[in-house]
């Protein structure tokens, strides 16, 4: 790809520190579920057209909402009359993967960058890319996280057909051992790049068998407390994730809010395709 940066200074967190790329910081805090999509589509939307800058983006969900992936069948995943009986909102991503429950014990972070800036082709190529900025976030926190790897356990096949993200472990996802830490989706349209993560700071398990339509097996995952061995706060994950991808990617982070030409979209997006049902 013309003008792309070698794939090593990316992998390795060495990258081209004299341009100093800079990039937004939006800290969003809590939203709903349709909101938060619908911002995301917008930021998407706003850096393909040249109208703002690749960013990173972070916020939590109030209420707690079900995500599903943009594929994923809601009547086989999720049980409709739980979520509205607990107040749990369901609503579609634009990118793939499977179902998350997210609560406001979590730390929710979106980029929006070109695979050109990434110096990849394709959409693993581009995850592992941004794995970099993940990695040295994590180890901010004192955590040794990394991609899953080829090696690892496969899913039984009844775990297999689990609707839910974080109970299956894709090559995407980062882990620390072998336990599922980070889920992550992507979207791909005109070689730009959408990925949504998720880093819960605990998973409940009895909120889990209430929400999903799924097996009874325990899921090999672990929450951000669990893990880290102490309570991290979302400001403490957050500021983490600005400074990992800082080093990863050699950008200067500049503190911003979403433009009105993207809160105008985002009103439209969730007007037209976000929600599925309340």
């Amino acid at each position: 790809m013309r003008g792309a940066r070698p794939r090593a200074a990316v992998a390795t967190g060495r990258a081209d520190l004299a341009r100093r790329d800079r990039w937004r910081f939006i800290d969003s805090g809590p939203g709903t579920g349709a909101e938060n999509m619908a911002v995301d589509e917008a930021m998407l939307e706003g850096h393909a057209a040249g109208e703002v800058p690749a960013t990173l983006r972070v916020y939590t969900w109030r209420p707690a909402a079900v995500s599903l992936g943009r594929f994923q069948r809601a009547e086989s995943s999720v049980d409709g009359e739980a979520c509205r009986r607990l107040g749990i909102d369901v609503v579609r991503r634009p990118t793939g993967g499977r179902a998350i429950l997210h609560t406001e014990e979590e730390v929710t972070f979106s980029i929006v960058v070109s695979a050109e800036r990434l110096g990849t082709s394709g959409v693993m190529d581009s995850y592992r890319a941004l794995a970099g900025g993940i990695v040295s976030a994590m180890n901010r926190l004192g955590l040794k996280a990394g991609l899953v790897e080829r090696g690892m356990p496969s899913a039984s096949p009844e775990m297999a057909q689990d609707p839910a993200c974080f109970a299956v472990k894709a090559r995407c996802d980062l882990v620390v051992g072998s336990s599922k830490l980070v889920g992550s989706a992507q979207v791909q349209r005109d070689g730009f790049v959408l990925q949504q993560n998720s880093l819960p700071l605990r998973i409940r398990m009895d909120d889990w068998e209430q929400v999903f339509l799924r097996p009874g097996d325990a899921p090999e995952a672990v929450g951000l407390w669990e893990a880290a061995g102490r309570e991290v706060s979302y400001e403490e994950a957050a500021g983490a994730l600005r400074e990992g991808f800082s080093e990863a990617f050699g950008v200067e982070f500049e503190e911003a809010e979403v433009s009105e030409r993207e809160q105008a979209r985002v009103r439209e997006v969730m007007a037209e395709k976000v929600g599925v049902r309340r």
